[in-house]
């Protein structure tokens, strides 16, 4: 499991499963939009952590990254997390497979 400190806790990293994808995205951070939003996937991803809201998270955020803190070991676990999870892997091979069937079919209208 990963694991990353903020404001001197240790937080275990959550996989990221289905669940955890729908809390993003109700949290106002759609996968498609993960890294166009660095910061509010973030503050997302860290309120899994402790099963609390944006604004708690943020506010937990803020006050580590006045301290001197950075959020290099966050953004860490969460591509590791990422990295390993099956689920992800999965939408990324399903989106892949979509867009070159896309690809496909434009090329045969094309001709």
């Amino acid at each position: 499991m990963n694991t990353f400190e903020i404001n001197g806790k240790r937080y275990n990293a959550p996989k990221f499963n289905y669940n955890a994808i729908c809390a993003l995205e109700e949290a106002g951070v759609p996968v498609q939009d993960m890294k166009k939003k660095p910061a509010a996937t973030a503050r997302a991803y860290f309120s899994l952590c402790f099963d609390g809201d944006k604004d708690q998270a943020g506010a937990e955020i803020e006050a580590h990254m006045i301290a001197g803190g950075s959020l290099e070991s966050l953004m860490t676990a969460m591509a590791k997390e990422i990295d390993e999870s099956d689920f992800f892997r999965a939408i990324n091979k399903s989106t892949a497979t979509t867009q070159t069937a896309k690809r496909k079919t434009a090329k045969v209208e094309e001709n």
